[in-house]
């Protein structure tokens, strides 16, 4: 107990001499920098008006465990590759609906040749792909909008379906025929359950909805090299 209560003294006088010398909360802003992959040691040293070669003492001090060099920026060039899944509007779609269903640790990214797949994730154990559903104009005989869904080549237990307006669907694969089906947008249609919730995925549960899309989605790591926070 000493020992643990020496320890909290010297932090706390730690922190007192840094925000002394940099200002209020240049601590918590350090480290915040610090834990940042992207964030290079000359940013932070023009920050605080040091040297390179103090803000990479800083770590070495303060966060001693944290990555450096090249897995430093690895970790940078993964951040700036799930940040370019959001530049694709069916992505992005999925993204903003399946969010507020998962906590970030069920959202798994599976790796590709080029970054990351747009087209399949995974939700916990689950393989979802992603697909856009075909609206099919509407006739006279039917107000109700009809779209053709096609099924999923690859492996998947969920099939997610963009369809108009913000709206989706979320399918178990094996409702959906391989040659594709139709669905019309009535209640008496089979697959009316499934319209906008991700409640047919175990594991489903509301989760805070986050800013940051590094909080949100994680790299896996099963399926060997093909899976890819």
């Amino acid at each position: 107990m000493h020992h643990n209560e020496s320890s909290r003294q010297t932090r706390e006088r730690r922190l007192a001499v840094f925000e002394d010398r940099y200002g209020v909360n240049s601590y918590a802003r350090l480290i915040t920098m610090l834990g940042q992959p992207c964030v290079t040691f000359t940013e932070i040293a023009e920050r605080f008006g040091v040297s390179r070669e103090r803000a990479r003492q800083w770590q070495l001090k303060y966060l001693p465990d944290s990555p450096r060099g090249h897995q430093r920026q690895r970790l940078c060039l993964l951040q700036h590759e799930k940040r370019k899944l959001l530049t694709d509007p069916l992505f992005r779609a999925f993204y903003r609906d399946a969010r507020g269903h998962f906590r970030s640790g069920q959202f798994v990214l599976i790796r590709a040749r080029d970054g990351y797949r747009k087209r399949s994730v995974r939700l916990g154990p689950h393989l979802v792909a992603i697909k856009n559903a075909r609206a099919i104009p509407s006739s006279k005989r039917s107000a109700a909008t009809s779209y053709v869904l096609t099924s999923s080549v690859a492996p998947a237990d969920f099939i997610y379906y963009r369809l108009d307006d913000g709206e989706y669907l979320v399918v178990p694969h094996n409702l959906v025929p391989r040659a594709g089906t139709t669905f019309i947008d009535t209640t008496a249609s089979r697959f009316r359950p499934y319209r906008n919730t991700f409640a047919v995925v175990p594991g489903t549960s509301p989760a805070p909805q986050l800013d940051d899309v590094r909080d949100h989605l994680r790299e896996g790591e099963s399926d060997g090299a093909a899976i890819g926070r």
